[in-house]
């Protein structure tokens, strides 16, 4: 900790021997020019090197030549920016930006990194891995972003944007072939209607067998089974009036993912309980010898028998993951002089349904069923003008938001036989026994806003922006024994002990209201045009809430926001180098948080353990990020190292681990090479994506969650407009070297006495053929 304030100490005087040292007069470069991409981290469009955040922005072309085909393989582009599994499917992903990462994926619980599609937030992740096609950009901005973007940025805030219709006609078709009998076409058309009106159609549908088998039914799992579709209209009937408004569709059809049972504690008492409690006959070494086995079978092979029936499976059915995901988007804007007026409306449903088994081994342990059906809408409105004589730039704004809906499961899980007086033997075969959480919830929100920037010279300018945000929040949760008629919630009684609700009392509702103001300054200096030195102080906050999954008036009880102050500073350089522009951006970070919301266990009066998400902990988080980018002519080569550090100085839990969901190290380099080839014949395009994370704990306390250190390659080799046709053809192969790594885990190795684990995809190739017209 003592190094990093002496880097950051550093850092400051890098800041003022710069803005000192380097008074020559500004230098304009055609090349620097050339290479700078468009950015709207202040809700407005702006060169990358100019803007005074740490900010990643890469083409959807970029993306796509590098191997990325969803938002998982994001971190092999980005610094300080991980993804997990979330939760037990590999549609739903976990986003971490400088150590700050989603726990839980229950509605009313928020992630500290908003992830947003054409400047609508998405409250829920699901189905978001398989929005990156057809791209102009996607943009990463690390840090809390809560004036401009709202609750809940703490960690950061990732913005997709994707293609707009324009004046001219064209149209692509792609299609790709690979192992694991991948299947994958994309299509786009840009139709010009009349004049200031157009149409854009984009589609993508895709098959692939699952990597992971079960071998004792042949099931494959972690398969793709999923199309998405997009249309897009543009209306700008003057150059004063915009409204551009997209319609999407995501649909999923798969057999899930692969939980694959990892390790079991023999001393947890559940372990213990199911072989000598439940009557099954099963003793204790072979339900420990079945996670053993599992270790000695080949990579993506393990043995679960879900589905075969009988009184050790709830369901008699296969795991399965359906989905639907669609959204309407509109974005208008009108345009005087030196002011624009700006509307933002969104609207999404997802339908989300799950069949799971939890533990991944033949031995009944845990299946669940889950099911959400999700509403959301947002609406936002901004003024954004100029004035002062142009040296001020500014943002005015109103935000509302709300979400609702149903969040629930059904499970069998092996402890609740041990409930007293649950009416049933001990031998009851678990087929017969289910427990049921049916949640629903609200949360609205309102927000105004502002913030502006002003250039006092040409060099120094000074930003600032206040947020002023309520929430509020309802729940309602009703937790029963379906099969018994009684109801699993407990309440207290006022006394010494907390006891199951009549059935008629079963369903408890909450609810709480917070509000919260946030904001930000920044100094810019920018000595010359290739040079751009900032520092800044942010503040923000991520919403609180309530457990879905609540048993008990304890676990019902609300959780408070957590806070963040951020003090970061930062370095961005252009160096022309002949034909050839070298781009780099600096940023060192130190966050201070309080109030941070953890998942804790309380006993209460009664002896039941009860699991509550609390506001006692407090951390610092601290690190910074380097990124390089180089451009040649036909060369074009792009490299990042990040470092994130975590101490938690009050509230650590014992065992606890401080950073979890991401590595204290990550870096990579991508590298691009056009070759032009003579007269029309095209030219060949080669490609080379490698990155580096050093371990990772997926868990926060579980020590077999822990993920060594791993790399990835990803290669790819194209022949674009072959002799003038407009035809391609292209190779790829991802994950050359075959890396066999952890995206997610299910860590309750000392509750209830496993951990299951799902495994990151293992080298996929293919080949690609496309017709551009």
């Amino acid at each position: 900790m003592t190094m990093f304030r002496s880097a950051l100490l550093a850092a400051t005087s890098l800041f003022a021997t710069a803005a000192a040292a380097q008074d020559a007069a500004p230098q304009d470069s055609g090349m620097a020019q050339a290479s700078d991409i468009i950015v709207t981290a202040r809700r407005r469009e702006e060169a990358l090197q100019d803007v005074p955040i740490s900010i990643t922005a890469v083409s959807g072309d970029s993306l796509a030549r590098s191997g990325v085909s969803d938002a998982l393989g994001l971190q092999s582009r980005v610094p300080s920016l991980s993804l997990t599994n979330q939760g037990t499917s590999r549609n739903e992903l976990g986003f971490a930006i400088r150590g700050q990462r989603t726990q839980e994926s229950q509605l009313l619980t928020d992630p500290p990194v908003g992830t947003y599609f054409a400047e609508v937030v998405q409250a829920r992740s699901v189905g978001f891995a398989y929005a990156l096609y057809d791209l102009q950009s996607t943009q990463v901005l690390k840090g809390v972003q809560g004036t401009l973007f709202g609750r809940n940025m703490t960690g950061g805030a990732v913005l997709i944007e994707p293609n707009k219709p324009v004046d001219d006609f064209h149209a692509e078709l792609r299609g790709q072939i690979g192992n694991y009998d991948m299947r994958d076409i994309y299509g786009m058309v840009n139709l010009p209607l009349t004049e200031g009106l157009g149409v854009r159609f984009a589609g993508k549908i895709r098959k692939r067998d699952g990597f992971t088998r079960d071998v004792l039914t042949g099931r494959d799992y972690d398969d793709q089974d999923y199309q998405t579709f997009r249309t897009s209209i543009r209306f700008a009937p003057t150059p004063e009036f915009e409204s551009n408004t997209i319609v999407d569709y995501i649909k999923t059809n798969e057999h899930g993912t692969a939980l694959v049972g990892t390790a079991a504690n023999p001393a947890a008492p559940a372990i213990a309980g199911y072989a000598t409690l439940r009557g099954f006959g099963i003793p204790v070494s072979d339900v420990v010898g079945q996670f053993a086995a599992q270790q000695a079978r080949p990579h993506y092979r393990f043995a679960s028998g879900s589905g075969t029936g009988g009184t050790l499976d709830a369901y008699q059915t296969q795991p399965f993951e359906r989905l639907k995901n669609r959204g309407v988007t509109n974005r208008t804007t009108y345009s005087l002089d030196t002011i624009t007026f700006k509307n933002i409306v969104g609207y999404r449903k997802l339908d989300f349904d799950q069949v799971m088994d939890l533990d991944g081994v033949p031995a009944y342990l845990i299946n669940s069923n889950r099911y959400r059906s999700i509403e959301q809408f947002s609406e936002e409105f901004q003024i954004q003008g100029k004035a002062i004589e142009n040296r001020l730039d500014y943002v005015l704004g109103a935000y509302y938001f709300v979400e609702k809906g149903k969040d629930g499961s059904t499970s069998s899980q092996f402890p609740e036989l041990a409930i007293a007086g649950s009416g049933l033997p001990l031998n009851t075969p678990a087929a017969t026994f289910l427990n049921a959480y049916a949640g629903s919830g609200k949360a609205k929100t309102f927000a105004l806003f502002a913030a502006g920037t002003y250039a006092f010279t040409d060099q120094f300018k000074v930003s600032a922006g206040i947020r002023y945000t309520t929430d509020k929040r309802n729940a309602r949760i009703f937790a029963y024994y379906p099969n018994l008629g009684t109801c699993l919630f407990r309440v207290d009684t006022g006394t010494t002990s907390f006891v199951p609700a009549t059935l008629a009392d079963c369903p408890q509702t909450n609810s709480k209201k917070w509000d919260a103001f946030t904001w930000d300054v920044t100094l810019q200096y920018e000595p010359n045009a290739n040079l751009t030195t900032y520092i800044s102080t942010r503040r923000g906050f991520r919403s609180g809430g309530f457990s879905l999954r609540a048993a008990s008036t304890e676990e019902l009880q609300p959780f408070d926001p957590e806070t963040v102050q951020e003090y970061e500073v930062g370095l961005k350089t252009r160096h022309p180098l002949g034909g050839a522009t070298l781009t780099s951006s600096l940023a060192i970070f130190y966050q201070d948080y309080k109030n941070v919301q953890k998942q804790t266990s309380s006993i209460d009066s009664a002896g039941n353990v009860n699991t509550i998400i609390d506001n006692t902990a407090r951390q610092k988080n601290y690190g910074g990020e380097l990124e390089l980018g180089l451009i040649a002519g036909p060369l074009n080569i792009s490299a990042f190292y990040s470092y994130v550090g975590v101490e938690i100085s009050q509230g650590r839990q014992p065992g606890e681990f401080a950073l979890v969901g991401s590595p204290h190290h990550q870096m990579g380099a991508n590298v691009s090479y056009e070759i032009p080839l003579s007269g029309d014949a095209g030219a060949i395009n080669l490609n080379a994506n490698v990155s580096y994370r050093t371990k990772q704990h997926l868990d926060k306390n579980d020590v077999l969650a822990t993920e060594p250190g791993y790399e990835l390659v990803n290669l790819r080799a194209g022949w674009d407009n072959i002799f003038g046709t407009g035809l391609g053809a292209a190779a790829f192969v991802n994950n050359l070297t075959k890396s066999y790594y952890r995206v997610g885990v299910i860590g309750i190795y000392n509750e209830a006495g496993y951990i299951s684990s799902v495994y990151g995809e293992p080298r996929t190739y293919g080949m690609e053929l496309s017709y551009k017209f």
